[in-house]
C-alpha cells in the first residue's frame, strides 16, 4: 500500500493516472470544521448537551474518519460513529491498534440485521470497542438477541430503536402494531437480562429531495419531533423507563446542512422547551459532498472535496460530443435534478472557490466509456477538449462512486499528492 504513496508523493494532479479518484484534503476540513461548529453553536444557543456521530461509509478510510470526528480541526473532538458494514469497524479497530491511539470508541453498525450471521460477527466487535449499538426495528430483532445472549461478560446488547419517519427504508413506524410489540417486549425483565434500550434514531434520506436549505430544515424539525414523541410513546408504554436517558439521534446530510441556518427559532424553542432526551446529530455525506447534495440546494458545487479524474480520449466534432475514459465503472449510475452522471471541471480551477469554467457534462455511460456534453447548448463556440487533457468530474453521488476505487489520492492547495487513503471496501 505504501508503495503507491512513495510512486506519487508531490505529483500534480494533471499527471495521475486516470481513472482516478482525488480528494481536496483543505475542502474536506472545511466541510468538517462548518459541520462541527454547527452543531457547537446550537448546543452554546440553546445551552443544551448536543452529540454528533459521523458516518463513514462515504469514504470508508480511517485518515478522514479521524477528521469527522474532529481530530487536528477542533479543541475537543468527538469519538462515537457510524458503519454500514463490518468491514470498515474491523478496518478502522486494526488502524487504531497499528497507531496505539483510540479515537473510535462508540460504534453504531447501521443496518438493521439482528440475524445469527451477524450477530456473530457483531460480538467480535463488541469486544473490541468499548461501546457497540446496533438497530433494531423488529420483533424477531429482539428474540434473536436474546437467544443469542450476551455479548461478552456482563453487557448487554445496546440497542438504537430505528424508526420510519419518511423514508420508507428501514425502520418501524411509531404507534404501529410492530412499534408497540417491540416496546411491549422490552417489559420482560428476561429480555432485559440481554438488552438495554439506548435510544431511538431516525434518519431522513427523504431530504435528498430538499430543493432548498429551508425545506431541509422544516424536515430536520420533523425528524426531532418524531424521535422525541417516540420518546414519549416508549415512555407510555414502558414507566421504567427514564425518557429522559435516552439518545435521540436524527440526520442526513441535508437536515444536518441546514444546522447552517443559526439562530432559528423554531429548533431553538423545541430544543430548550420540548426534548425529552439528549439529541444526537448524525450524517455521513457532508465531508465530501457530490451532485445529489448540490441538488439539494443546500450546499454550493464549489464545497464538493472529492472528484473523478478522467482522461479526454477522443471527440466528434460532427455532433460536438467528447470521449472519455470515465464510464459506469468509475461514476456509477446515479442522477439527481443535476443532469447527466457528472459535472466536469477544470483541473486548474478545483482548488477555486468559485468555478468559471463548467462548460461540459457526462451525458452518457456504458462500462468504461462516457459521452461529454455541452452544459449549455446555445453557446456553440466552446471548442472540444484536447485528446490527452484531464479534467475533475463531480460525481453524482459519492459514496458509491468512490466504492469503485481501490485508494484514493489526497491533494493539498497545490493540486499535489500528500497522502494515500486507502478505504475498508467490501463486506
Amino acid at each position: 500500500m505504501n508503495n503507491i504513496l512513495s510512486i506519487y508523493k508531490g505529483t500534480n494532479v494533471e499527471k495521475l493516472p486516470t481513472p482516478s479518484f482525488i480528494i481536496k484534503e483543505d475542502k474536506f476540513d472545511e466541510n468538517c470544521k462548518l459541520m462541527l461548529e454547527n452543531v457547537q453553536e446550537l448546543s452554546r444557543i440553546t445551552n443544551t448537551t448536543i452529540k454528533f456521530r459521523p458516518h463513514v461509509k462515504t469514504h470508508k478510510t480511517a485518515k478522514g474518519t479521524f477528521k469527522q470526528l474532529g481530530h487536528g480541526i477542533i479543541d475537543r473532538p468527538h469519538d462515537s460513529i457510524l458503519v454500514s458494514t463490518v468491514k470498515e469497524a474491523e478496518g478502522l479497530l486494526n488502524y487504531q491498534n497499528s497507531i496505539q491511539k483510540k479515537y473510535v470508541k462508540d460504534i453504531t453498525f447501521s443496518l438493521p440485521a439482528c440475524i445469527p450471521e451477524i450477530l456473530n460477527q457483531l460480538q467480535d466487535i463488541n469486544k473490541r470497542v468499548e461501546h457497540l449499538r446496533i438497530f433494531v426495528d423488529h420483533p424477531e430483532h429482539i428474540d434473536n438477541l436474546v437467544k443469542f445472549g450476551r455479548p461478552k461478560h456482563n453487557t448487554k446488547w445496546s440497542i438504537f430503536l430505528k424508526i420510519d419517519m419518511g423514508t420508507t427504508r428501514a425502520g418501524v413506524v411509531p404507534k404501529s402494531k410492530t412499534f408497540i410489540e417491540i416496546i411491549n417486549k422490552l417489559k420482560d425483565p428476561h429480555v432485559l437480562e440481554y438488552v438495554e434500550l439506548f435510544g431511538i434514531y431516525a434518519h431522513a434520506g427523504h431530504s435528498y429531495g430538499s430543493n432548498n436549505i429551508l425545506e431541509a430544515h422544516q424536515t430536520l424539525l420533523k425528524e426531532i419531533h418524531a424521535v422525541n414523541q417516540a420518546a414519549k410513546d416508549i415512555q407510555e408504554l414502558l414507566p421504567d423507563i427514564d425518557a429522559s436517558k435516552l439518545l435521540l439521534s436524527v440526520g442526513a446530510t441535508p437536515t444536518s446542512n441546514s444546522l447552517r441556518i443559526r439562530d432559528e427559532p423554531q429548533i431553538i424553542d423545541y430544543l430548550k422547551n420540548k426534548l425529552v432526551g439528549t439529541l444526537e446529530i448524525h450524517c455521513g455525506n457532508y465531508c465530501l459532498y457530490d451532485l445529489q447534495q448540490v441538488s439539494t440546494g443546500c450546499v454550493a458545487k464549489e464545497e464538493v472535496s472529492g472528484f473523478v479524474v478522467g482522461s479526454v480520449v477522443s471527440s466528434y466534432k460532427e455532433r460536438n460530443e467528447i470521449l472519455t475514459n470515465t464510464g459506469v465503472m468509475a461514476l456509477t449510475r446515479e442522477t439527481s435534478r443535476v443532469k447527466g452522471f457528472g459535472l466536469c471541471v477544470p483541473l486548474n480551477e478545483i482548488s477555486s472557490n468559485e468555478y468559471y469554467n463548467i462548460n461540459w457534462y457526462v451525458d452518457r455511460i456504458s462500462q468504461e466509456h462516457g459521452i461529454l456534453r455541452q452544459l449549455s447548448e446555445k453557446d456553440t463556440n466552446i471548442p472540444l477538449l484536447s485528446i490527452g487533457s484531464k479534467l475533475a468530474i463531480i460525481p453524482q453521488h459519492a459514496c458509491i462512486c468512490m466504492g469503485q476505487f481501490p485508494y484514493y489520492f489526497v491533494l493539498d492547495a497545490n493540486n499535489n499528492v500528500t497522502d494515500v487513503w486507502y478505504p475498508y471496501q467490501k463486506w
